[in-house]
């Protein structure tokens, strides 16, 4: 069963048990900036971090931190870069498939990248070097403790109180938590603006079993998804995120304005950074509005897997090469929530035993469902049908990703320019003729939809 991470928070913590983790948290990060400096570019292929921790044990002292509390950050740090990695080779995996057609020839790249052996290839080694660049951190509020190394207990108010060791042997610090949750396994704590947060890892429940359709669904702006059979989940997410979007616009002109003066006039810049340009409120409203947009993220989720046995939807983990330059489209696309959508169809999916299946959506927007062919005319949030049909631009490229999933022509790496050659191939094979199109790709405007 999968795990799940999840956190609680240090309740009326005082300042003086605050100040001793930042300083144990400070110098176990700078632990994390020199592995990442050693470790983050192509030295770190394939490093076992046992061989390092018993070389280190041998020849470095960390006095005062506890022992396994750096060889803790040691592991989590490398463990990091592994997962960096790992990252960049999804991206080499689609160039492979770009390069080249030859069944051998690509199991020959893949088998290299998965041993680590890419440095010894000329191709996989200049395109890990451009995806995996040379990775650094800063953090330095963490500290990682194993399953063996803290206690805890009740405290009088029912809550956990949870002991972590100190600089000083034998002696541990305790910290009240908001919850009577029994901690285990390995804990990850982070200091932040006076609170300790705990994240810890435990499995992840059971949900409602899911539906017994099958759904091709596009994801939006004006709504979180459209699906194939013309629903509509998170119609209010474009609402929250234009308002968001232009609210912070007005906001940082007006703090610009001020620092612009707090340089001028120093005789009031104390004051101005002090009561004008502060950023506890600021991030508090930013961190809220986060969460709005991830509960109506995972809420659309969840009706969508109530219906469906099997969920098609676009790859959206690329960035749009639009042409679009004016400044309010950049605002808006910037703080689209694409990751939030993606995270909370792929979480709701794997809990609920549904099936997520991503497909390659170059011009599943511009092609016509009722024919499965690249015509057809898209004009704002409606399509133009070549029968004369209008309907909503969403639910027709919702279709049309539920029926790429079943082109044996098209895969999920197959270059945008190729699947425009073979739709036009196929208009040609019954002797349409195709007005030209441009080569980039299609255009993705948010627009208000009419209610």
């Amino acid at each position: 069963m999968p795990k799940v991470c999840r956190i609680v928070k240090s309740k009326n913590l005082n300042k003086r048990k605050y100040d001793e983790l930042c300083e144990q948290a400070n110098l176990l990060g700078s632990i994390r900036k020199e592995v990442w400096h050693r470790f983050g570019s192509v030295n770190g292929v394939g490093v076992n971090h046992r061989k390092i921790r018993d070389e280190w044990v041998k020849t470095r002292e960390f006095s005062p931190l506890p022992a396994k509390a750096w060889k803790e950050t040691l592991r989590d740090t490398l463990d990091d870069i592994s997962l960096y990695e790992e990252a960049c080779k999804v991206k080499v995996k689609q160039d492979i498939a770009s390069r080249t057609n030859n069944k051998d020839e690509r199991k020959r790249l893949y088998t290299l990248l998965k041993k680590n052996e890419w440095p010894n290839d000329p191709f996989l080694s200049r395109k890990m070097r451009k995806y995996k660049k040379h990775g650094r951190t800063n953090v330095s509020n963490q500290i990682i403790l194993e399953g063996g190394v803290y206690s805890q207990f009740l405290g009088k108010d029912g809550n956990t109180w949870l002991k972590v060791p100190t600089f000083e042997r034998g002696r541990k610090l305790c910290i009240p938590l908001n919850s009577n949750i029994k901690l285990k396994g390995c804990l990850r704590l982070i200091m932040k603006d006076g609170y300790v947060q705990i994240h810890y890892a435990i499995k992840q429940k059971k949900f409602a079993k899911c539906g017994d359709e099958i759904l091709g669904i596009d994801k939006g702006y004006s709504e979180a998804f459209a699906d194939s059979e013309g629903d509509f989940y998170g119609e209010n997410l474009g609402k929250v995120l234009t308002s968001e979007t232009e609210n912070r616009n007005r906001r940082g002109k007006a703090r610009n304005k001020l620092f612009q003066i707090s340089k001028k006039k120093l005789h009031k810049a104390a004051n101005i950074q002090k009561y004008n340009l502060g950023r506890k409120k600021l991030n508090r409203n930013i961190e809220k509005k986060k969460i709005l947009v991830r509960d109506i993220a995972f809420e659309s989720a969840h009706r969508i897997v109530d219906k469906a046995v099997e969920v098609r939807t676009e790859d959206l983990t690329k960035p749009f090469s639009s042409k679009e330059k004016w400044k309010r489209y950049n605002r808006l696309m910037s703080a689209w929530a694409k990751g939030s959508l993606a995270e909370a169809l792929e979480s709701v999916t794997k809990a609920r035993g549904s099936c997520l299946r991503v497909v390659n959506a170059a011009y599943t927007s511009q092609m016509d469902s009722k024919t499965g062919r690249l015509e057809g005319r898209r004009v704002g949030d409606k399509f133009h049908h070549v029968n004369g049909e209008v309907s909503q631009a969403d639910t027709n490229a919702a279709v049309n990703i539920k029926h790429r999933a079943d082109d044996t022509e098209i895969s999920l790496y197959t270059p945008y320019k190729e699947v425009k050659a073979i739709l036009l191939n196929r208009l040609a094979a019954i002797g349409r003729v195709s007005s030209p199109l441009d080569c980039d790709r299609p255009s993705r405007t948010p627009v208000t939809r009419e209610k």
